[in-house]
């Protein structure tokens, strides 16, 4: 059962204080550069991230780590003049970006908190009830829950997290798209129930999208785990608002001093209170990890064939009207590698292979035979949806074969080719949606022959390392 923290009332003279190092690493590949300050010490260490004041005698320094697959984090630090040998700065206009980027990284949780806060939650009917679920509109999703308020909120920021994200990766095209409907329910109950008007009842996936209705289901067992956010959340509100009686009370009754330490005594509870609400979040993160990671899998899905390129008939793409859809093993591909992905201050952070994957890829590259290797490319190029299901147990390995080959390619062109989204990109759908040969047409997109970028790719993966670098 999962227990979550509630920040427990200790007297108000005691504190708690933290330290920690950090060394900054070389920005890693895949992810969008960030500018930094960059200072060198004396002894050689060089450090990147942000100068945030300056004075004859030191700098106060905000480090920035970036570890590969994991999030960003910051230690602020002084230096003495004496021990910097070199300083390299950044011009106003990037240092305003990094500002804004690390404004956007919300370290300790607090900015998260204040969106839930902010959203807007109606009441709206669920499975014929009236009233029984909330509603939130946003730009390109609506999310219509049964679940516990807190659930319906951290689902509602976590899906504008992802979608901000897409954007950024890949802007919208269709500027009058309807936004897709996600169905998040409580429980497998109600998930089975959403999924009978789509067919699917026998369905084991936790999420799917339905193309025909824009619509994603998504079915999970939160109820008690939001019940229990609940809990801890009006917990938490009551010792706030002790707090805040207490603060306005020794305000009538110090001054400075002694006024300061006994605000810092709050400060410190305050800070125990924020603690716990990061841990409960961190708690939720983690139940919630394979639920996000398909929901994110899905709204790739519905992102991609709503907003930037959907499907369309072969007469308007010749006519410039679009270039329609992604063929199936792209998209595919590039839902799993965001099912992975970090995604924080509004851009994907894939700058990372997944180690599974990677480890299943070089496993089947090796084997000696063919047919337990990866889908031939040519084949790859063409396959249609059909490779892709699996309707009773002999057709699963077929299934995974095409999968595990699609994240393999979908990855090389994004963080190594670097052709996704490009013009180049663009006359490679356009080709394909107008009746041309796939192999020809990805022969455009890479400017190799299919033979030729195959055995390179292949050679690229041998070689990729979870960290996304790639070894000599």
């Amino acid at each position: 059962m999962l227990r979550l923290v509630l920040a427990v009332s200790v007297p108000l003279f005691l504190f708690v204080r933290a330290i920690g190092v950090a060394q900054p690493p070389v920005p890693p590949p895949g992810a969008t550069a960030w500018p930094f300050d960059e200072i060198t010490l004396s002894n050689g260490a060089t450090y990147q991230g942000l100068i945030l004041s300056e004075s004859p005698t030191e700098i106060l320094f905000q480090s920035v780590r970036r570890p590969p697959g994991k999030p960003s984090f910051t230690l602020t630090s002084k230096y003495s003049r004496h021990d910097v040998a070199m300083i390299k700065r950044l011009t106003d206009a990037d240092r305003a970006i990094l500002r804004e980027r690390l404004a956007e990284l919300d370290l300790d949780g607090s900015g998260e908190r204040r969106r839930m806060e902010a959203l807007e939650l109606v009441p709206t009917a669920w499975l014929g009830k009236p009233g029984a679920a909330r509603r939130y509109d946003s730009e390109h999703f609506i999310l219509i829950s049964d679940a516990p308020e807190e659930v319906a909120r951290r689902g509602a920021v976590r899906l504008e997290q992802i979608y901000t994200a897409f954007a950024r990766f890949l802007p919208p095209t269709v500027s009058d798209a309807r936004p897709t409907t996600v169905m998040l329910a409580a429980d497998q109950e109600g998930y089975r129930a959403l999924l009978a008007p789509l067919g699917q009842t026998n369905l084991l996936n936790p999420a799917v999208y339905d193309a025909r209705s824009n619509q994603i289901v998504c079915g999970t067992d939160l109820r008690r785990l939001g019940e229990e956010l609940q809990t801890a959340k009006l917990h938490h509100s009551q010792q706030i608002a002790t707090l805040e009686r207490y603060e306005e009370g020794v305000r009538k009754l110090y001054k400075k001093p002694e006024l300061d330490r006994y605000l810092g005594q709050a400060a410190a509870e305050r800070r125990r209170v924020w603690t716990a609400d990061l841990a409960n979040g961190k708690k939720f993160d983690a139940t919630t990890a394979r639920l996000f990671a398909v929901l994110s899998h899905e709204a790739f899905h519905a992102y991609a064939g709503t907003f930037v390129y959907p499907p369309l008939p072969v007469e308007q793409v010749k006519a410039g009207k679009g270039t329609g859809e992604l063929p199936r093993w792209l998209n595919e591909g590039l839902a799993q590698v965001f099912e992975t992905a970090v995604v924080e201050a509004g851009e994907v952070r894939a700058d990372h292979a997944d180690l599974k994957r990677l480890n299943q890829v070089k496993d089947r590259l090796r084997a000696k035979d063919r047919t337990a290797g990866l889908v031939p490319l040519g084949e790859l190029l063409t396959a249609g949806r059909e490779a892709f299901l699996a309707h009773h147990a002999a057709q699963q390995a077929g299934a995974d074969r095409a999968y595990l080959t699609s994240w393999a390619l979908a990855h090389a062109l994004t963080f190594h080719r670097r052709v996704i989204g490009t013009p180049r990109f663009k006359e490679y759908l356009i080709a394909i949606n107008s009746g041309a040969d796939p192999r020809k047409a990805f022969e455009g997109l890479v400017g190799q022959s299919v033979d030729a970028f195959e055995r390179d790719w292949h050679n690229y993966l041998l070689r990729l390392q979870p960290d996304g670098t790639v070894a000599k």
